[in-house]
């Protein structure tokens, strides 16, 4: 049998898993806080500042589970861009912005030359 829970963690993107728990922190502190007779704007300041503390002390797993998707998600991308640009070079064909630094370099130059 499938555990249900390390099912949910790998279809959720770490992204939402992270941003539901500081909400619900957010959540949970701001009820604490009206419990304790807080309300209307020392209720909001006082929940934001605490859960802020505690979604840093407590959901550091989560946090680092992020920081891990979002660089394999940054690698990847610059991986296919260099892989691109390789065929690019290989296959001779030149990309638009090479195209517009060609230009932008013959403009300079005719600019510069004297007359």
């Amino acid at each position: 049998m499938v555990s249900t829970s390390s099912t949910y963690s790998r279809a959720v993107s770490p992204f939402v898993r992270y941003a539901l728990m500081r909400i619900l922190l957010f959540f949970l502190v701001a009820l604490l806080g009206y419990a304790v007779g807080m309300r209307e704007l020392l209720l909001v300041v006082f929940a934001l500042v605490v859960s802020a503390l505690l979604s840093y002390l407590v959901l550091g797993g989560p946090r680092r589970a992020l920081v891990e998707r979002l660089e394999q998600r940054t690698a990847a991308r610059h991986e296919r861009a260099a892989a691109r640009e390789a065929a690019g070079r290989r296959s001779g064909r030149v990309s638009a912005a090479e195209r517009d630094a060609a230009a932008e370099d013959a403009d300079d130059d005719a600019q510069r030359r004297p007359r």
